[in-house]
């Protein structure tokens, strides 16, 4: 059974870290949002996700991470997704997504069937 998603802060040095565990749909967007402009608003340099507890995302969890990152670039801050599990990361690839998070998310290749 998956858990209840919920945001966790995890402060860093130079960042300010945020670990997404259980399933993120459309329940858990307004948490998320909320952590992102808690995060945003400390005015750090850099925000780090940890996905390693993200077990699902569906189309409003992955808006809601789109939205953030416009934010970040916005307002000159580095958002980093870290450990994406093979679900999400299937989920970025698809909807084109891992492109925004280049770097971070590691690319799965396509299925064959």
């Amino acid at each position: 059974m998956t858990p209840p998603f919920q945001v966790g802060a995890m402060p860093e040095a130079h960042a300010h870290g945020l670990r997404l565990v259980g399933a993120l749909d459309l329940d858990g967007t307004a948490q998320l949002r909320a952590a992102f402009a808690a995060c945003f608003a400390q005015g750090c340099d850099r925000v780090v996700l940890d996905l390693r507890d993200l077990f699902f995302c569906d189309c409003s969890g992955l808006n809601a991470l789109v939205e953030a990152k416009a934010t970040a670039d916005r307002i000159g801050t580095e958002l980093r997704v870290e450990g994406a599990r093979a679900q999400v990361a299937r989920l970025f690839a698809l909807t084109g997504v891992d492109e925004l998070f280049a770097d971070r998310v590691p690319r799965i290749p396509p299925r064959t069937v």
